[in-house]
């Protein structure tokens, strides 16, 4: 008799228990429910949310450009080759960071210097153009030999046919240094 009394409190406990009746606590609700954000989204925990948290040293900022401030479209590209100027002077340390920034970024497809070739076979990538080609048009009417730091400089920041963007891997500084060796490049003979 002892237990089946056992039994039926075990029983009426657990049934109770399993009902959801709203008089219980949460512990830290947060936990269980935290909010939902999105990764690169804005949210509303600051209210200043240009400058409530800034930048990790050493990552790059997104849209935080001081250089270079033309967008991804088409007209930007025409205007940053029109109007682009590379604040970083052309000598031999800005040059050599250039080239060990081309061989880690560019290398794999662009090839050693600069006329394809790469590393990469893949058919996306087999129509590489030339660094000093001076035949094949681009988009903006000029061969390649003749492309302005601006006219690089938006490709490397936003990308261009197969080519995707490397704002988020390169700081603007690396940029305008892969550029500058780009040039280098342009001027080397076929």
């Amino acid at each position: 008799m002892r237990n089946k009394i056992l039994f039926i409190i075990f029983v009426s406990v657990f049934i109770s228990s399993c009902s959801n009746n709203g008089a219980g606590y949460e512990y830290m609700p947060n936990m269980y429910r935290s909010p939902s954000l999105e990764t690169y989204g804005k949210n509303n925990f600051f209210s200043d949310s240009l400058n409530a948290r800034k930048p990790v040293l050493g990552t790059i900022a997104r849209g935080n450009l001081s250089s270079f401030n033309f967008d991804g479209s088409l007209e930007g590209y025409l205007l940053a080759g029109k109007e682009a100027i590379n604040p970083y002077e052309n000598n031999s340390d800005n040059l050599e960071e250039g080239k060990k920034l081309y061989a880690m970024f560019c290398k794999h497809c662009h090839g050693e210097y600069g006329a394809g070739g790469g590393s990469i076979t893949h058919p996306v990538y087999s129509a590489i153009p030339h660094y000093n080609d001076d035949e094949l048009l681009r988009r903006c009417d000029l061969p390649m030999s003749q492309l302005t730091a601006g006219h690089l400089y938006h490709a490397i920041t936003y990308g261009l046919n197969a080519m995707g963007p490397h704002a988020s891997q390169l700081t603007e500084k690396e940029r305008w240094q892969i550029v500058l060796y780009v040039q280098e490049l342009q001027k080397r003979p076929k």
